[in-house]
């Protein structure tokens, strides 16, 4: 058995601080009346700049049938036998849910599988280069699904959003709520992970930026307190220097940390969240079997 890895460009992975060998599908980006590849077109630098200076919620499409077709082929032509595909959360894109579903029609001459991580942005990223790590050591699909499974039910993401318009206009929150919301400044406390069944969920309200930056901490530690070696991921759009200060911070309250990466959210992903957002995630690596190989 030799097992290929791609995700989706959802995953960060481009921007992510390690080296990895993962196939990465694109989605595309609808401005307005303009589409733009995801990573091809459009960087994060070139995206948040065009995003910030316009009144557009943008909107996306998932990787094309003939992408994903075309990546695993890529595969079997080197002479692997399977490969995983990592969408964003199922509860996020019904694509990667579909595709697992129709996968046999789509792909021929190599076992193809889809695995939801029930994340996005760098935990996902992380997912799949963890996968292909294991991949690279000769680990079975079976074996591969174990691992990410364990990587998942010990990773959460917390998001502070800056305009509420664009969980408004996704469906996150109320027309009404969103209104009320950015009329008294609430802050809503977004999170992402296992226990969410891979959704957004609105955690906590909290009035203003500084407030709600204590409570994530709070939660963050209440909830890694007891684990030995942890990954503290710090995500922004369009916000590096605050998101700066939380990678410091992290570096000064977590002793338990043993990285503390800083990655722009993929446009794919900052459609439908916005500008000014910053993120506060976790990754326990207590139990994985190559642990090491991730720091």
């Amino acid at each position: 058995m030799k097992v290929g890895i791609t995700t989706d460009c959802s995953s960060c992975i481009e921007y992510a601080p390690f080296k990895h060998n993962v196939k990465v599908t694109r989605t595309t980006i609808h401005f307005g009346e303009k589409e733009f590849v995801d990573g091809v077109d459009i960087n994060a630098d070139q995206f948040y700049e065009k995003l910030s200076n316009s009144d557009i919620v943008p909107s996306t499409s998932a990787p094309s049938p003939e992408q994903l077709i075309g990546k695993a082929e890529e595969y079997m032509n080197a002479g692997y036998t399977d490969v995983i595909h990592f969408p964003i959360s199922f509860g996020l894109s019904a694509y990667g849910e579909n595709l697992k579903a129709v996968s046999d029609d789509y792909v021929e001459g190599i076992n193809y599988h889809v695995y939801n991580p029930m994340l996005a942005c760098m935990p996902q990223g992380y997912t799949a280069h963890y996968a292909q790590i294991l991949a690279d050591k000769g680990a079975t699909v079976d074996e591969i699904f174990a691992e990410c499974d364990k990587l998942r039910h010990q990773a959460v993401e917390y998001f502070i959003v800056d305009d509420l318009k664009y969980l408004v206009k996704n469906g996150r929150l109320s027309v009404a709520a969103g209104a009320i919301g950015s009329l008294m400044k609430i802050k809503p406390i977004l999170r992402l992970g296992e226990i969410e069944e891979g959704k957004i969920n609105t955690f906590e309200k909290v009035r203003t930026s500084s407030k709600v930056i204590d409570r994530i901490f709070e939660l963050v530690h209440e909830e890694t307190k007891d684990a030995k070696e942890v990954i503290y991921c710090i995500q922004h759009t369009l916000n590096a220097e605050k998101a700066k200060e939380l990678q410091e911070r992290a570096k000064q309250e977590f002793s338990n940390g043993v990285a503390f990466p800083i990655t722009v959210v993929a446009p794919t992903v900052g459609c439908h969240i916005g500008c000014g957002i910053l993120s506060l995630g976790y990754i326990i690596l207590d139990g994985l079997k190559e642990k090491d190989l991730l720091k």
